[in-house]
């Protein structure tokens, strides 16, 4: 009897979990946004991209997308006034989907950190300990996994891991999510390995939860944020905040020529009245002029 044959010690080969994930974006973006979502497709080589959705249906359409592609979990950037920018992440064909705010994020160009990593390469998925607690933050990392992790055995992924993707909870009082991509730097000795470091690669995310659905950007609502102000409220606040230091500013100079124009006319009346007492100077001095005249003389001379 062979033992190797009844117990056989051999490593799956066999690219078994066959999940994709879709990126796409909306219209009118800008180059910065451009070169984060292709930063963000060569992180992840199980992906397929689409560069733009129409105006409309977005459910419809991104749904259409993941059944075209065979993708099973999306990632859709959605930007608003060119500027704003918005992640969905989710799940096809039945949800959940989760809208997030970026409020802050940068992509490899403009960070230009010195970190590298092999082409394909999968990365280690790291989360802190707050993703265990909250059922908010559990829904939130089952769907990072879906979507960022590499399966085993990829066509398109080196067989290595030499990249962690660091998920962090801000506060526990904020429910932001800082995301960072890094490299794993090896120091060995011949064949041991005598120091570990992490140098950061880029991009980086800082991602704020706004709503979470039910369906594919669709359903029912489960969790929403209600201390989130939309940035057209926050436009609004800003404009009626520059309107207020503008009225302020405008009464403050319409005071300031108000006084100024009443010292000018209080200037003027003290001018007239030392030009009014030199006029009555010199006519009295006209007056005396004409009185120490001789009518004699005058008499004579005519």
């Amino acid at each position: 009897m062979d033992i190797d044959n009844i117990f056989p010690n051999q490593k799956e080969t066999r690219w078994v979990n066959k999940q994709r994930t879709l990126i796409v974006t909306s219209k009118n973006i800008s180059d910065r946004i451009r070169q984060l979502f292709m930063d963000l497709h060569e992180l992840l080589p199980h992906s397929k991209k689409e560069t733009k959705l129409e105006k409309g249906d977005t459910s419809k359409q991104i749904k259409e997308l993941c059944m075209q592609h065979s993708c099973r979990s999306f990632i859709y950037f959605e930007v608003h006034r060119k500027h704003e920018l918005y992640l969905w992440i989710g799940r096809f064909p039945n949800g959940p989907s989760i809208k997030y705010y970026i409020e802050n994020w940068h992509n490899c160009q403009d960070l230009k950190l010195t970190g590298n990593c092999m082409k394909g390469s999968r990365p280690i998925l790291s989360f802190d300990g707050s993703f265990n607690e909250d059922p908010l933050m559990i829904l939130q990392k089952e769907l990072f996994i879906h979507a960022i992790n590499v399966p085993k055995h990829h066509p398109k992924s080196a067989p290595c891991c030499d990249r962690v993707f660091s998920f962090i909870k801000e506060s526990p009082d904020n429910n932001n999510i800082w995301i960072r991509n890094y490299e794993i730097q090896y120091e060995k000795a011949g064949k041991e390995i005598i120091k570990n470091q992490l140098v950061e690669i880029g991009p980086r995310l800082v991602l704020k939860p706004i709503i979470i659905l039910e369906g594919c950007i669709q359903g029912a609502q489960l969790w929403k944020d209600t201390a989130y102000i939309t940035q057209a409220k926050v436009r609004l606040e800003k404009k009626l905040e520059i309107k207020k230091e503008k009225d302020f500013a405008n009464k403050k100079q319409q005071k300031k020529e108000k006084m100024l124009s009443k010292l000018e006319t209080q200037i003027d009346e003290i001018e007239n009245i030392f030009d009014r007492g030199q006029e009555q100077d010199q006519n009295e001095d006209f007056v005396t002029e004409d009185s120490n005249v001789d009518l004699d003389q005058f008499e004579e001379v005519q």
